[in-house]
């Protein structure tokens, strides 16, 4: 429909005028254009507070039809406040039947992308506002009858068919971009699984959410094949529970209850969104026999904790050659592995594995001043437990001496018991002498 913008303005014509009632302004809302030069219809979103006169930019899809260049061009489109009581012109969309776009993905100086892809388009702020500009612009508030590419376009029709007008992508470059997605979470969850403190843990596993979250919200923006439509949301939708489960996580890690990526990894495995995700990877191999998509391979199966433990009394580090005895008794249920540094050393001259309930006697330690480290949890991975893992030490220093008619003999209990004479302090875990 061609209208009269009002006269007295030199700036040029808008390329699209839009109406919006009143109300339609002051609560924003989603209207479908006719873009030019073809009359594509492509929905955009006006945010609350729209004001007469205003010109918002925004940037449409476009293919080159000399070339098949996929590009963007903008079109200026200006907007139409309706005095109070006053509608938009006859064949406009009704805007309650469009969902506005979740705002919180975009910042406030976004420019606004319209995109006919068949899915909701995503809005920003208007420009700096100008006038309209001239008498000649096309009125679009919605797709009507009088435009010829779009007549067969009513406002009867779903959504979804007023705008669907860029073509789905072909098997090849779907499966493509699943293979990058996969790539990207492969690596991070061997991060996590690499980690070996729970502070290291909690990173990887804030670091491997922050990549489902980016992932996901890739594949959510592609336009999946026909037969995969309904098994690509799903999939979608459960990468997005996998990384709320990676906050539980890195809260586990925070408490200690699971101290190395193999324990951390083990359950996420055995979390409800993993076996989710694993349903959704297999529907959507299934959805296209022809096409067998693979997606998938950073998500190993459920896997069970283990309880790995060590003999009794057997030694993982030992320096020889004093006189020297350590007696330690291990009163509490876990298992515990003692350490013993020289003071000034970063290593331990001794460290040996005693099981919960059980009692150790260590020879044949050289003279010096030593430091006691005490570790404990469940689960020996051969180096360090990887759930339920406590680090301490004792406050005091143990001097051993030798001399020709004696040798010094240490004895501790790693119980705490009422009256005894020995105090212990936590130790980092990051600082912790392995």
């Amino acid at each position: 429909m061609e209208v009269n913008t009002g006269g007295g303005f030199t700036e040029g014509p808008a390329e699209v005028v839009v109406e919006l009632s009143a109300a339609e302004a002051a609560a924003g809302t989603a209207k479908t254009i006719a873009a030019p030069p073809d009359g594509t219809p492509v929905m955009i979103y006006f945010l609350p507070g729209a004001r007469d006169g205003t010109v918002q930019n925004v940037d449409l899809p476009w293919v080159d039809p000399a070339t098949g260049t996929a590009s963007t061009r903008t079109v200026a489109v200006a907007i139409r406040v309706l005095p109070a009581g006053s509608f938009p012109a006859a064949g406009a969309f009704p805007s309650s039947g469009f969902a506005a776009p979740a705002r919180r993905r975009f910042g406030p100086r976004a420019r606004i992308i319209a995109v006919a892809l068949g899915i909701t388009l995503v809005g920003g702020i208007c420009l700096a506002p100008t006038l309209f500009r001239g008498s000649d612009a096309k009125t679009s508030s919605g797709v009507t009858g009088s435009t010829t590419s779009t007549t067969t376009t009513t406002t009867t029709r779903p959504t979804e068919e007023a705008v669907a007008t860029a073509p789905p992508l072909d098997p090849a470059a779907f499966q493509s971009s699943l293979d990058e997605a996969d790539k990207q979470l492969t690596a991070a969850v061997g991060t996590l699984g690499r980690a070996t403190t729970p502070r290291a843990v909690a990173a990887a596993a804030d670091a491997l959410a922050e990549t489902v979250r980016t992932q996901a919200s890739m594949l959510s923006g592609l336009t999946a094949p026909a037969a995969v439509v309904s098994a690509h949301g799903d999939l979608v939708s459960a990468l997005s529970s996998l990384e709320n489960e990676l906050t539980s996580v890195s809260s586990s890690a925070d408490s200690r209850s699971v101290c190395t990526g193999g324990a951390a990894s083990a359950a996420l495995t055995r979390a409800g969104a993993a076996a989710d995700l694993r349903t959704a990877i297999t529907a959507l191999a299934a959805a296209d026999p022809g096409a067998k998509y693979r997606f998938g391979s950073f998500l190993p199966a459920a896997t069970e904790d283990q309880n790995r433990r060590q003999a009794n009394g057997s030694y993982l580090t030992r320096t020889t050659g004093g006189s020297g005895q350590l007696k330690i008794d291990n009163g509490n249920t876990v298992d515990t592995v003692v350490n013993l540094v020289k003071v000034g050393a970063k290593k331990p001259a001794v460290s040996v594995y005693v099981r919960g309930q059980k009692k150790v006697t260590t020879g044949r330690i050289k003279d010096g001043t030593y430091e006691v480290f005490i570790s404990s949890g469940t689960d020996w991975d051969g180096k360090r437990f990887t759930r339920d893992c406590q680090f301490s030490k004792f406050d005091s220093s143990f001097k051993f001496t030798t001399t020709s008619r004696q040798y010094t003999i240490w004895q501790i209990s790693l119980q705490e018991v009422l009256g005894g004479n020995a105090t212990s302090s936590d130790v980092d875990p990051d600082s912790f002498p392995t």
